[in-house]
């Protein structure tokens, strides 16, 4: 286990956050030319559907994945409309939201499931931890949220939330003539316990989701005659040891 990832560990336990900047996430030498590949994909997302005032300013996809931590095994489950309680998200919670599934090229990149390992090991785990020979749910979300010179982009319209997971994972895939969308870290009632601005490809965040709040701040245009993007790559990861039986039922 390297520094970044035994301090990573020990940070989410602590603090139940924790920021490891793109020059120090390590990706192995053969995967680095597939950032490009897996970052375009975000110049195909489909329209988000369910913000408010009939506004067009986010744009994702999504799936789900089986995965099994000890074996390293991945599964694409079967697609269904993405579901959050009112308690968890007000402003979309309580129903079941229709979303794009991720295209055949994402699926295809073998930098996605590597991320979905690699970022696993984050986590603060014990080696002889039982829920390492359990299956997890894995929510994988592409983001786009765009900002124009006549309204800003709302990365968390809900506000500071939690994902109903037990870690998550952001990683910024792009960024184009943004400033705002500061990323925030808070206490159970809202306390704020620290904010900072992914800025560069594979900036990247962890959290532990059953111990702090996150949010992130809107999106403006930094040059007012053009408009401005920020995607994400969002990973959820939920014990669910129950899925192997809903898998083949």
């Amino acid at each position: 286990m390297d520094s970044i990832t035994r301090t990573t560990r020990e940070e989410l336990r602590v603090n139940g956050y924790s920021l490891v900047p793109a020059d120090q996430f390590v990706l192995a030498p053969e995967l680095q030319p597939l950032v490009k590949g897996l970052a375009d994909e975000w110049e195909r997302l489909e329209t988000d559907q369910y913000l408010t005032n009939g506004s067009r300013l986010r744009e994702r996809r999504y799936d789900r994945f089986y995965f099994l931590p000890r074996t390293g095994e991945i599964r694409l489950r079967p697609h269904r409309p993405y579901y959050q309680s009112p308690g968890a998200n007000d402003h979309a919670g309580g129903g079941q939201r229709e979303v794009a599934p991720l295209s055949s090229a994402t699926l295809a990149n073998p930098l996605l499931t590597r991320l979905m390992r690699d970022d696993f090991a984050h986590f603060p785990l014990a080696d002889d931890d039982t829920r390492l020979d359990e299956p997890w749910d894995v929510q994988c979300h592409q983001f786009r949220i765009i900002s124009t010179p006549d309204e800003i982009g709302e990365p968390t319209p809900e506000g500071p939330h939690r994902d109903e997971v037990d870690y998550g994972v952001i990683h910024l895939m792009g960024r184009t003539n943004t400033e705002g969308d500061q990323s925030q870290v808070l206490t159970p009632d809202k306390e704020l316990l620290t904010e900072f601005t992914l800025t560069e490809q594979m900036d990247t965040m962890f959290w532990a989701d059953r111990q702090v709040l996150h949010a992130v701040q809107p999106t403006r245009t930094a040059d007012h005659d053009k408009p401005a993007t920020r995607d994400v790559l969002i990973m959820g990861y939920k014990h669910t040891p129950q899925l192997q039986r809903i898998e083949h039922a």
